[in-house]
């Protein structure tokens, strides 16, 4: 028998699909190859030393389809070992350059890791899939899916019929790199409208999760709040974010990631080498590109101090020592309120803040499981484990919610990307018409290459970019490229010419869900 308390430690791992095989080096291609070296192979490494050393515990991986289609791309996955090599030659220059001074012992650091990271990536063969699936074998990793190009659901509300696409693609694209169903979903930024349960259940999910009060304001409430699952309407599970365990990760000011002896991440040195030096590999343009490199701690002013890596690990443990003691406590208040059944506490966390943006979150989620270990109190479940009961005996509608800034939809719906749903209104319209056609071969790469079109639009981060004015004209272009993709295919599918240039260009510059 398990431990009264209960935590699904859940990291929602997904990234934009960005593909750009026109040019050689492409900057927001290296939100995939940061992502990749600062969090997936640092947790990869992580959950390995923990079987080493026989510390039980689960994480739960919801990994998104885009990124799925990019950890499996060839073109991006050679573009990445590149990225390592680039990494290691820059990190020799440094040792050359400062030799035994303080900076030299930093750069030393640096070498040494990079050169881990490359040890463990041809050991993976390139293939973190795999290796994914073999953790979750070996009882480390518990994955989870999340929706198609990561929608903003309740924006689609009255459009089910691109729901239920985005829903077919996820469960292939799950099935083909995992080989099984997936029971798990997380809903893209959390997003939930009442009904998109019964959407869910049509598709073979059996669970999925909420924030905070989509889960508190449902009808009628739930009897142990956040605390338990509650069952759906029809028939499945949910549970929302428990509010303080967040706060204590993801809160800038009072978050443990924002300590001053962490490492600095807006300080890069790619911001303060000669470009003759870094070289042209670490330009788009005449903007430098981040290398990974970085010698400064948070310090918790403007005159930055020098990073200790090893001030930062004690730190870790102490975090983690003190993250694991307040769950504690909060368990122990709750239990005797439970009626006898165990307690269950959701904390959910964007992966990447594990490693990119916290440089030490890999080694601090390593740190909680062994803080865990032998406890009486508390363990790290697998969400597939407890999701499919409820202490509650009634079904409940969760309410309208997300996890973007003020609860609900203005992140992805406001004013600055309004004008941009009735573009996705008419590509649905010329689809439509374009698919009561008579089917001819050519015909079927057009429709197929159109919805892939129209699902890379609807997708939620060029909303999110486009709000938080954060790689905004990107994500503007690429809202305006993937319409104007569209109006391209319509007008082929709908004239007797067979231009295959067109439609052969996109099908190998936007080539997610090849297989469909």
């Amino acid at each position: 028998m398990g431990a009264p308390g209960r935590i699904i430690f859940l990291l929602h791992a997904h990234l934009p699909f960005v593909r750009h095989p026109e040019h050689s080096r492409f900057f927001e291609e290296n939100w995939l190859f940061e992502a990749i070296s600062e969090t997936y192979i640092p947790l990869v490494q992580a959950l390995r030393r923990s079987l080493e050393k026989g510390v039980s515990g689960v994480f739960n991986l919801s990994v998104s389809p885009p990124l799925i289609e990019m950890l499996s791309d060839s073109h991006l996955l050679e573009k990445f070992s590149k990225h390592l090599m680039k990494q290691k030659e820059l990190a020799e220059k440094e040792v050359l350059r400062f030799s035994e001074s303080a900076e030299g012992k930093l750069a030393r650091f640096y070498a040494s890791r990079i050169q881990e990271l490359i040890y463990t990536w041809e050991k993976i063969e390139g293939n973190l899939l795999k290796e994914f699936a073999e953790l979750e074998k070996l009882g480390k990793l518990n994955l989870l899916t999340c929706v198609g190009t990561h929608p903003y659901l309740p924006a689609y509300q009255s459009d089910f019929a691109s729901i239920r696409r985005q829903l077919g693609i996820t469960v292939k694209c799950f099935e083909r790199a995992f080989k099984r169903k997936p029971k798990g979903v997380w809903l893209p930024e959390c997003g939930y409208f009442p009904g998109l349960d019964a959407l869910l259940a049509d598709y073979g999910f059996r669970y999925f999760f909420l924030e905070t009060h989509g889960s508190l304001l449902a009808t009628p409430p739930p009897k142990y709040g956040v605390f338990s699952p509650i069952q759906t309407p029809n028939g499945l599970y949910c549970i929302g974010r428990e509010q303080k365990s967040s706060r204590e990760v993801w809160s800038r000011q009072t978050g443990f990631p924002g300590h001053p002896e962490y490492r600095e991440f807006f300080k890069d040195i790619a911001h303060e080498r000669e470009r003759s030096y870094l070289g042209e590999y670490f330009y788009s343009g005449d903007t430098p590109i981040n290398t990974g490199l970085k010698y400064w701690r948070i310090t918790g002013n403007e005159n930055k101090e020098f990073y200790s890596p090893g001030n930062a690990l004690r730190l870790v443990s102490n975090h983690a020592r003190t993250f694991v003691a307040e769950r504690e406590g909060t368990f122990l208040d709750l239990i005797p309120q439970m009626d006898g059944n165990p307690a269950t506490m959701l904390c959910p966390y964007d992966a990447e803040l594990f490693g990119h943006w916290w440089f030490e979150g890999p080694l601090f989620l390593e740190a909680i499981l062994e803080e865990t270990f032998g406890s009486t109190v508390l363990e790290f479940v697998s969400a597939d484990s407890v999701m499919e009961n409820s202490a509650d005996s009634k079904r409940h509608s969760p309410a309208f919610s997300s996890w973007g800034e003020g609860g609900f939809g203005s992140v992805w719906i406001n004013s600055e990307t309004e004008r941009f749903y009735p573009m996705g209104v008419k590509m649905e319209t010329m689809f439509k018409k374009l698919s009561e056609k008579r089917k001819t071969p050519f015909l079927i790469r057009v429709l197929k290459q159109f919805e892939r079109e129209i699902m890379l639009f609807q997708s939620s981060d060029w909303a999110f970019m486009i709000h938080n004015h954060s790689a905004e004209g990107y994500a503007r272009k690429r809202l305006e490229e993937h319409y104007s993709n569209a109006c391209a295919l319509f007008d082929l599918g709908m004239s007797s010419v067979r231009d295959n240039g067109i439609l052969a260009s996109l099908e190998k510059k936007n080539n997610i869900f090849h297989w469909m």
